[in-house]
């Protein structure tokens, strides 16, 4: 998966947004035609889960140990065609785009 990082450095007296859907707006129109298809917050400690969406159990915050656990980079690149990656450190959120 590509991989990019968009630093937003905050001002004296601004602060960039840590809103995920501007985060969205901002990697759509940098990368377009990607669309984003994934995210995870570590702030928020959120992400988008298809399987907690079924009401499955979330396998991406099991203990890597488990046999159950998946990693999300490679769930979201595999079921959900990512091949993109939008890091944005300020906020502390990757959002995954195809």
């Amino acid at each position: 998966m590509w991989s990019v990082q968009v630093n937003i450095e905050e001002h004296e007296v601004f602060r960039p947004s840590e809103i995920i859907a501007d985060l969205r707006a901002a990697a759509e129109a940098l990368y377009y035609p990607f669309k984003v298809v994934g995210f995870w917050d570590s702030h928020a400690d959120m992400h988008l889960c298809p399987q907690e969406q079924r009401r499955e159990e979330c396998p991406h915050r099991l203990s890597v140990d488990d046999a159950r656990y998946v990693d999300y980079e490679e769930m979201v690149s595999r079921d959900m065609g990512a091949t993109l990656r939008v890091e944005f450190p300020h906020a502390r959120v990757s959002l995954y785009m195809r």
